[in-house]
């Protein structure tokens, strides 16, 4: 892989450094499904996506040979899904299947509250061709959407946050990310922590 200031891949995996859940007594207000919403009509507002950052490595000097190099993350972000509602509402199930529609994306693919809260920690390995300070950076979709449910013509409002998938860039300290393509914020971000401005 020849040397570049951003290099990025997407892949679907549990970021390194992103633990999902954490206190799941907490991370869910008043998901019980009340009388009159196992159908009622669910209608969101104010959806957004975007991508977070959620870990970064410190930098790593990789001489001219050296060939592939480890980085292991460092988180500096929390995302921890959850389900939060005026009153008693639709099903947790309910409302992630009725966003991952509206999002146009599989039901399951939205990280939910209870799911298991360990995070896969891995380290990511790169191979360069060069000489340079490096760092690696992680990413996840974050998604935040509020929402309004009939639940026997008494309107419930609420507000779901989760995230989705992941995605990964390597940095080389002292090469400008702006220059290369990697002007979005999650980015510049992780070039500020890792390679200082």
């Amino acid at each position: 892989m020849k040397t570049s200031a951003v290099l990025l891949c997407a892949a679907v995996f549990l970021v390194a450094g992103c633990r999902v859940g954490g206190n799941d007594s907490a991370a869910v207000t008043r998901t019980a499904a009340g009388p009159g919403c196992a159908d009622g009509e669910i209608r969101w507002a104010g959806v957004s996506e975007e991508r977070r950052l959620v870990a970064v490595s410190r930098p790593v000097e990789a001489g001219e040979k050296d060939g592939k190099v480890r980085f292991s993350p460092v988180r500096v972000r929390e995302l921890e899904p959850k389900v939060e509602m005026s009153g008693e509402g639709p099903s947790a199930g309910r409302l992630f299947a009725s966003l991952g529609k509206r999002l146009g994306w599989e039901a399951d693919t939205l990280a939910r509250p209870g799911r298991s809260s360990a995070a896969v920690e891995r380290d990511d390995v790169a191979d360069y061709d060069g000489a340079g300070t490096f760092v690696s950076a992680w990413a996840v979709r974050a998604v935040d959407a509020s929402f309004v449910a009939d639940c026997s013509g008494k309107p419930v409002l609420g507000s779901v946050s989760s995230w989705h998938g992941g995605m990964g860039a390597s940095l080389r300290c002292g090469v400008d990310p702006a220059g290369e393509g990697g002007k979005v914020p999650w980015i510049a971000e992780a070039y500020e922590l890792g390679c200082g401005s």
